[in-house]
């Protein structure tokens, strides 16, 4: 196959992408409104395997404002779903997503696309989500711990992240914003004490944020690790992780190490 059919063939395959998004935005909404109306575990992660599914194919097309709307529709259903509700504030944000997708699509199909504006208004619909709230990365393996700091920390005006294991929060703290994070020890590809002492050398906006290290192993971590606080994964772990957050992230003008 020549390079020209090459190309053809994606060009020709962006298209098919393009012409499905309508179709694909107006599944999503009608999940949105259906889960807004009557909460509904089974269509819940419908949802997020469409906004996963057409995330992952935004990329692939080379369509990265695609991807980035997904990625901060993927953020509010991993917030929300602790709690088992769609509000109402939360289902404006969720259906601003999907008329921001509808606008990449038409953009897309531009001869010279500019998502210059619709970038603007995702990162106003970021700063709203965060307006009142403090937002924080659990970097954790377990899906049940990670469960289970959602739940300790959903009365309090947080935005909660989830990463699985090590590089995946990396790389998040290195692209987006947070003001703390919450740190399992053991996890995957890169661990707790590895990801925060990257985080403490990377000069980025993240570096000083406040980082709560969760382990039933306190013993080893250097001093110079660069956590403002180890919690004992005990009978008391909720409590101190509750009031830690409390007085270093939202009672503290200036959090830092």
């Amino acid at each position: 196959m020549s390079h020209h059919d090459v190309q053809s063939m994606l060009v020709a395959l962006r298209a098919d992408f393009l012409d499905a998004v309508p179709e694909r935005c107006d599944q999503l909404e009608a999940l949105i409104l259906a889960i807004e109306k009557n909460w509904d575990q089974d269509k819940f992660e419908a949802l997020f395997r469409h906004v996963h599914s057409l995330k992952g194919s935004g990329g692939t097309h080379g369509l990265g404002i695609i991807t980035a709307i997904c990625h901060h529709l993927e953020n509010l259903l991993t917030e929300i779903q602790p709690s088992h509700q769609m509000t109402r504030p939360s289902v404006v944000r969720a259906l601003a997503c999907a008329d921001l997708l509808r606008q990449a699509e038409t953009e897309a199909r531009q001869a010279r696309p500019s998502f210059t504006t619709i970038e603007t208004n995702l990162d106003r619909l970021r700063q709203q989500s965060l307006a009142s709230r403090k937002a924080g990365l659990i970097a954790e393996s377990s899906a049940a711990m990670s469960h289970f700091y959602q739940q300790v920390l959903s009365a309090l005006p947080v935005q909660l992240l989830v990463a699985d294991n090590g590089l995946t929060a990396l790389e998040h703290l290195l692209r987006e914003p947070f003001d703390f994070i919450i740190v399992g020890r053991e996890l995957r590809e890169l661990n707790g004490v590895a990801l925060i002492s990257a985080l403490r050398t990377s000069q980025t906006r993240n570096q000083f944020i406040p980082a709560f290290l969760v382990t039933s192993r306190p013993d080893g971590i250097p001093a110079h690790a660069g956590f403002n606080a180890i919690i004992l994964r005990d009978q008391h772990q909720a409590t101190q992780l509750r009031s830690i957050v409390e007085q270093q992230v939202l009672d503290a003008d200036n959090p830092g190490i």
